[in-house]
């Protein structure tokens, strides 16, 4: 009888675990599942899915819509540490997946491709290896791919950019190879395309010019190679143009006629040569211009300094000749001034005495003569 008794009550103890995990719906059960898979979990995150619910929407970093569909999971920075169960597919009305920050590791899960609705997917900061899943295309009404930072590799899939409506594009601080995709810009919705931090080779592709939203193009650190497509003229909205730190050659092919939004152009750390084009000058926005660590040869062009919100100028280690034009005395934002190890000449000139916000000046390397002006000491 001793035995039958307690026979009974685990049967019923187990029958009540039971009932208050399956009274769960399914998204509720899925998201357990998830949870089981992590090896670390705050408490403040694990006492809060509380197993009784009927949905899981008053979880932490859990949103329901009005039909009690979970349609955005954010566990963003919450120490989370463990991998990303293939459960997350049962989630098929998430239009949000935040898990930036945490600690998750492993492949990202194919099952992310049955999330049809999403629209952001940002799993950065993370240690996600592996490949991108083709099964990514399905995802049809996706916005944001956020992927940076973590230790992902292969090729950028095609597929990535056959999605109509893709407009923000996070790969940076991998380590895909391969090239750039030539279909990057088929769909011309992209505005922001961050793939520096890679092992990215090839030429950058002629097809980069049909984005015509784009804003942020950020190649840095790769080792991309060839000449500038003369494509990236047609860029009228651009604003960030980094491509510093790789092998690029060839002259610097930009005419410049539509750069009234761009801030920021990084050249440096190539294999530039010509002249530096003096249209850069109808860039009226321009903050920073970073030429430096390239060979390019002939005059500073006086049109520099017509950009009045320019802040840093770099144009060191060059082949640059002739004398410092004094229409640089004209950017009176200038707060860097480097010009170190080129070959210019003549005299300082005292319009650079002009540059009251201007905290760092480097001019040593060239064969600059006379005295330096009072007004710079």
């Amino acid at each position: 009888m001793k035995f039958r008794l307690c026979h009974l009550l685990l049967l019923f103890t187990f029958s009540a675990s039971l009932h208050a995990v399956f009274g769960l719906n399914n998204e509720g059960v899925a998201l357990l599942s998830l949870l089981r898979r992590w090896t670390s979990v705050p408490y403040s995150l694990r006492s809060g899915w509380n197993t009784s619910d009927s949905t899981p929407c008053n979880w932490v970093g859990i949103e329901c819509d009005s039909k009690n569909n979970v349609v955005s999971f954010n566990l963003s920075s919450y120490a989370i540490s463990g991998q990303l169960g293939p459960e997350i597919g049962h989630l098929r009305e998430l239009e949000i997946i935040d898990l930036s920050s945490n600690d998750f590791s492993g492949n990202l899960p194919e099952a992310l491709g049955n999330c049809s609705a999403l629209k952001c997917l940002d799993l950065s900061c993370n240690r996600f290896t592996g490949q991108i899943p083709d099964n990514f295309k399905h995802l049809q009404f996706l916005s944001a791919l956020v992927l940076n930072n973590n230790s992902l590799e292969g090729e950028i899939p095609e597929s990535l950019f056959q999605i109509p409506g893709l407009q923000v594009v996070l790969l940076h601080f991998n380590y895909f190879n391969g090239s750039i995709p030539s279909n990057v810009c088929d769909m011309g919705e992209v505005e922001l395309l961050w793939l520096s931090g890679n092992r990215l080779s090839g030429t950058i592709p002629e097809s980069i010019g049909n984005c015509s939203k784009l804003q942020a193009l950020l190649l840095f650190d790769n080792n991309l190679v060839g000449v500038l497509p003369e494509s990236l003229n047609n860029l009228k909205n651009l604003i960030y143009l980094d491509l510093q730190n790789n092998s690029l050659t060839g002259s610097i092919p930009l005419n410049f006629r539509n750069c009234k939004d761009l801030k920021l152009l990084s050249l440096s750390y190539n294999n530039f040569s010509g002249e530096i084009p003096p249209e850069l000058g109808n860039c009226k926005s321009l903050e920073s211009l970073l030429l430096h660590t390239n060979q390019l040869e002939g005059r500073i062009p006086a049109e520099l300094g017509l950009p009045e919100q320019l802040s840093l100028l770099n144009l060191s280690k060059n082949r640059l000749s002739g004398k410092i034009p004094p229409e640089l005395g004209k950017c009176r934002s200038l707060e860097i001034l480097n010009l170190w190890k080129n070959q210019l000449e003549g005299r300082i000139p005292d319009e650079l005495g002009m540059l009251s916000n201007l905290r760092y000046l480097k001019l040593s390397s060239n064969n600059l003569s006379g005295e330096i002006p009072y007004i710079i000491l």
